[in-house]
This record gives structure tokens, C-alpha cells and sequence, in this order.
């Protein structure tokens, strides 16, 4: 199997660390179309590095080029634009981070600050239900009627005359409208 352009090119440019850099060393050692296309990069870069301008011609153009440069990335009268003109950028990877950071400090704000139970009942309301013998019933194996004795009518009517509201629905049902 070849070597991919990525790989190729990061080994051109001298970024491949080990053991991928000898493993492509080897590759090109045995593989002539590999060989060729590094070759090739080769070339390219060698051309293009050719064609660039020289010292002695950036120095002649120098003024040129960095009133060019005053001209795209500043302001007229050479001020730097002001903090709100600049254009912002954020990649999804910052993104996550801030709102990874925003629900921190949200969940760190109420540990360390804490709530008053006033505070914390408008939030999330709390019930508490003292166990005793009128809303518990022990069901035992030893009983004639186990708790797969009991209709599903019994059981709603049961909870129903205990206050309880159940909503009931059945999985793969879509209901009736």
C-alpha cells in the first residue's frame, strides 16, 4: 500500500516523527511511484523557492510593501482599527470549551455558594413522605397472592384510591388521535 499526500508531504516538510519517518523512509527505499511523487514535491518546492523575489528586491520594494501592508491592516491615518471593527473568529473546538467553561462556573456557583432551602425548594421542589403502616403494605412470598397475583385493574384501582395518578402506555403503540 502507498504512502497518502498527507503523509508524504509532512515527511517532505521534515514533521514526520518516528516510527512513521522510517516506516516512509523504508516505503520510499523500495516503492518507485512513491519515489517519484516525493521527487516531484521535490521539484516543486525547489521552483517555487526560485521564483520567489530575492533580498535585493524586497529591499528595493520595501517602502512599497509595508505601505501595502498600513493600507489592508490599518485605518486611515495609520491608527490600528478600534477593538470592536476587528473581525472575531471562533473554531467549534473554542466553542465547546467556552460553554464547557459557562456550565462550570454555573455548577460552581451553587457548590460554593450554596442554597437556602427557600432557595432550593423554588428550584427543585422536594416531597417527603413519612413511611408508616397506612402507605406501606409488605408483600410477602409466604401470601396465597403474590404480587403476580394482582390484575393490572387491581392495581390502578388501588393506586387511584391512594391518590395516585398513572398514565399508562403501551411500547410500539402510536395512540389514536
Amino acid at each position: 500500500m502507498c504512502i497518502d499526500e498527507a503523509l508524504l508531504s509532512s515527511y517532505f516538510d521534515g514533521e514526520l516523527k518516528e516510527p512513521y519517518k522510517s516506516q516512509t523512509e523504508e516505503h520510499l527505499a523500495h516503492c518507485a511511484a512513491c519515489r517519484a511523487r516525493y521527487e516531484r514535491l521535490r521539484t516543486i518546492s525547489e521552483e517555487l523557492r526560485s521564483d520567489g523575489p530575492d533580498e535585493a528586491e524586497l529591499n528595493r520594494n520595501r517602502d512599497v510593501i509595508f505601505s501595502r501592508l498600513e493600507k489592508k491592516f490599518f485605518a486611515e491615518g495609520g491608527r490600528k482599527p478600534g477593538f470592536w471593527r476587528k473581525k472575531v473568529e471562533f473554531g467549534l473546538g473554542s466553542m465547546i470549551t467556552a460553554a464547557a467553561g459557562l456550565v462550570i462556573v454555573f455548577i460552581g456557583g451553587f457548590v460554593l455558594f450554596g442554597t437556602s432551602p427557600e432557595q432550593t425548594s423554588d428550584i427543585i421542589p422536594s416531597y417527603t413522605i413519612q413511611a408508616d403502616s397506612q402507605n406501606v403494605r409488605f408483600v410477602s412470598s409466604d401470601e396465597p397472592r403474590g404480587l403476580d397475583g394482582y390484575s393490572l385493574e387491581e392495581i390502578l384501582s388501588y393506586l387511584d384510591s391512594r391518590g395516585y395518578n398513572v398514565d399508562i402506555s403501551i411500547k410500539g403503540l402510536q395512540p389514536v388521535e
